[in-house]
């Protein structure tokens, strides 16, 4: 299906993306983006690598170690988690309603161990829900426990079945 919009990502909501991943969250976000939405990625993915895959007019901050300023790509280290969590705070209150897609989860629980991932994300949670605000968040349940993972779940929202049926091109 192609510009279906049957999906319901309701505002002010965190949603968590285990079945389609990567793909379902993109998908999701695009959707919201074809709305009028403002966006902004955070991804561990190389900003040129996911212009090239998904083709999107918003800012993208790539998480990654790397300090050097390379060809107007902005960066967060993956060690400052409330560096992440006030960029993603900001740009929110900046726009009500807007989308943020944080894509790299992982990475932060291996850089910064799960309970500190867990307490940023939990913050950032509130601030989505009082700016009518959405944090899109696929993950690998593979690479989680099943405690950590259940946490998660507690913490987002997964997507309805409509949402989940919807493949975006």
């Amino acid at each position: 299906m192609t510009g279906d919009k049957t999906h319901v990502l309701k505002e002010g909501t965190s949603y968590l993306f285990t079945d389609d991943g990567v793909d379902g969250a993109y998908g999701g976000f695009r959707n919201l983006l074809a709305e009028g939405r403002r966006g902004l990625i955070v991804t561990r993915t190389h900003p040129s690598r996911v212009q090239q895959a998904h083709a999107l007019d918003c800012p993208i901050m790539w998480i990654a170690k790397s300090t050097k300023a390379s060809s107007g790509v902005m960066s967060l280290e993956p060690t400052r988690l409330m560096k992440i969590h006030s960029t993603i705070s900001d740009f929110i209150k900046a726009t009500k309603g807007s989308v943020v897609l944080l894509d790299g989860l992982e990475y932060l629980i291996t850089e910064n161990g799960f309970s500190s991932v867990m307490k940023a994300i939990q913050l950032t949670n509130e601030e989505v829900a009082m700016n009518d605000a959405f944090l899109l968040v696929p993950i690998d349940p593979r690479t989680l426990e099943t405690q950590q993972l259940g946490y998660l779940e507690r913490e987002f929202t997964l997507p309805d079945e409509n949402a989940r049926r919807i493949r975006f091109r």
